[in-house]
């Protein structure tokens, strides 16, 4: 989603701007802009909004303009208000064009404003929420007569979670920035006489060695020779400094040679040496000690565990909820993190919640573990980024070491937070001396996961495309499944909405006679997964009630069955007879054909259309 960052420094800034924007393309945009400002104090505006990657159409205009500046404010915008297009897209100047700013959030109380700043005579421009700050900064400026004061009182008329990045004519080379958001906003940082601050701290990484996380109510200050942070009474703060830890999972290397032009189909090749390392580190190293980072007597004296995520965080949430009742037994519940942000938890200093977010910058998420800490639960965070807001808000955070995630639809990290949930169960069986025979046998099969997978992965890509034909001709696409198969049918089901933008939905296996069934007809495609440990003749009865209707059938099941076989249009066999192992296995013929499908479309699978990777708003 929309992406800030901004950089004061000795010398021309420009490139520096160019490359933090790149570094925030992850999170999924639709435009992108640059304010710099010139020698003689104005301001130049650089916009994109009619291409799949606009930073690099921003780039190559840089180049042709020569504008070289020492300070500057970036933007990437993901659309909540207004279509997409130049004069939507940010930066916004002020009436007076003495302000210019960017921002990411909702104002939620936009229409009270808008109408606010018409009465007083402002024209709006745009169809944006984000102009308005930027006339009610000028506005407040010529009441207040000055700029921090101004900015002060605008923070205060916002409502909703929003962060904002300014400059102004009147106070050169220097940008300042504000969030109303209670669970962190700007990230900051300097070295080498270049001072920069971003939405993301994924963005500071190649500029800076330390970092600063804002709060609410900080203003942020930063010009050509110093970064200070105040509070609303103009009193310095201190921000915590944090470390920032460099990515070094980088697996590009391993994968160069893989003939593709799209991040998706990479980053689903990357999925069997990902689990591998997590295998090595959690599942076979020192099994007591495989999670330094938890706290156990925490854990131990749990008597509630709470799963929370968004989107597919939230279908790993509902294997992982599972998975702890059927190993551990263990009273288990998932939860949306829209919903746990606003919930009270009955007795949370008994409970545990493992808070899901691979970008660690999800929105809902952060709320949720904010609302889970201040009620008193603890608090683990399950992430791939190190640095990000839910990682430095948890009590702890598991690193799920897949490398940086860039294509929108989840998947190396999907199947590695599936694993990471294995492991953590692993983990508390051997402190709890639990079901030695089965963990032994799981352990076991863990290590063979290896093979399994690179033959799913090596499956012939023409069957991937042969039946992914069946699912792009579909008017309609039903997934189903049960068990421990029922969160990964729900992942596929968004798989397919995600990147080929077909009508989708999951269901219980047994949930299709109460009323889904009605939808079956000739035009319907359904995929089944049959997984280890369920009754395979109720399901052999689901198909043939289904084939009755017409509707083409797709399986993925864990063995050769001649009756599946004769009711499906295509069956894919998975061989691995491990009801906790096999959901991680089917996931992948389910991303692959989601991939297939929207090539099929003439779809870009990597950036689907209005979705982002990391959605910041609530």
């Amino acid at each position: 989603m929309c992406g800030i960052f901004g950089c004061v420094g000795e010398k021309d800034v420009s490139s520096l701007i160019i490359k933090g924007l790149k570094r925030l393309e992850y999170r999924g945009y639709d435009s992108a802009g640059l304010c710099l400002e010139t020698d003689d104090s104005n301001f130049e505006i650089l916009k994109s909004s009619n291409s799949n990657y606009p930073v690099d159409v921003l780039s190559k205009s840089l180049e042709k303009s020569k504008i070289t500046s020492n300070a500057g404010i970036g933007h990437t915008r993901w659309a909540t208000h207004g279509p997409i297009n130049n004069i939507n897209t940010h930066p916004h100047f002020s009436y007076s064009k003495n302000i210019s700013i960017v921002h990411n959030g909702i104002v939620e109380n936009y229409d009270f404003l808008s109408k606010f700043l018409i009465r007083k005579g402002v024209n709006i421009f745009s169809q944006t929420d984000s102009e308005l700050i930027a006339h009610l900064v000028d506005l407040m400026l010529c009441s207040k007569g000055n700029l921090k004061s101004a900015i002060f009182s605008v923070s205060n008329m916002l409502e909703g979670s929003n962060t904002v990045a300014l400059m102004s004519k009147e106070i050169p080379q220097t940008i300042f920035g504000f969030t109303t958001n209670s669970s962190g906003g700007l990230v900051v940082g300097e070295k080498n006489n270049y001072r920069f601050l971003s939405s993301d701290s994924y963005a500071l990484e190649n500029f800076c060695d330390s970092v600063s996380f804002t709060s609410k109510d900080d203003l942020v200050i930063i010009s050509n020779n110093s970064l200070k942070v105040i509070d609303q009474n103009n009193l310095p703060t201190f921000p915590k400094n944090i470390n920032l830890i460099k990515d070094n999972n980088d697996n590009s290397d391993e994968f160069k040679d893989l003939q593709t032009n799209f991040i998706i189909e990479k980053e689903i090749s990357e999925q069997n040496s990902a689990l591998k390392k997590i295998i090595a580190k959690r599942i076979l190293d020192k099994p007591h000690d495989a999670f330094p980072e938890i706290n156990r007597h925490r854990l131990l004296s749990s008597r509630k565990i709470i799963f929370t995520g968004m989107g597919s965080s939230y279908h790993a949430a509902q294997y992982g909820s599972l998975l702890f009742e059927d190993l551990l037994e263990i009273d288990t519940k998932v939860e949306f993190s829209s919903e746990l942000k606003n919930k009270k938890i009955i007795s949370p200093d008994q409970t545990t919640v493992f808070a899901i977010t691979q970008s660690g910058e999800t929105a809902d998420t952060i709320e949720a573990i904010r609302n889970a800490k201040q009620q008193g639960a603890y608090v683990i965070s399950i992430v791939e980024e190190s640095n990000s807001k839910a990682a430095i808000n948890s009590d702890s955070y598991l690193l799920l070491g897949t490398g940086k995630e860039i294509s929108v639809a989840a998947t190396k990290t999907f199947t590695s937070t599936l694993l990471m949930c294995n492991s953590i169960c692993i983990y508390l069986a051997s402190l709890l001396d639990k079901n030695n025979h089965l963990i032994t046998r799981l352990k076991e099969d863990f290590m063979k996961i290896d093979n399994n997978m690179q033959k799913v992965l090596d499956c012939c890509d023409y069957d991937y495309l042969k039946v992914s034909k069946f699912i792009s001709d579909s008017e309609k696409v039903f997934f189903i499944g049960k068990n421990l198969s029922f969160p990964i049918v729900n992942e596929g089901s968004l798989k397919i909405q995600e990147i080929s933008k077909i009508n989708s939905n999951s269901f219980i296996e047994g949930e299709l006679k109460h009323g889904p069934n009605a939808l079956l007809d000739k035009n319907s495609t359904i995929i089944s997964i049959i997984g280890p440990g369920e009754n395979i003749n109720k399901s052999i009865s689901s198909l043939r009630e289904i084939a009755s209707r017409n509707a083409n059938i797709i399986t993925i099941s864990f063995v050769e069955n001649s009756e599946i076989q004769d009711l499906s249009n295509y069956s894919f066999v998975i061989e691995n007879n491990n009801k906790y192992i096999f959901p991680i296995l089917s996931v992948i013929p389910l991303q692959k054909l989601a991939f297939m499908s929207a090539l099929n479309l003439g779809l870009d699978p990597d950036r689907p259309q209005n979705l982002a990777k990391t959605v910041t708003v609530e």
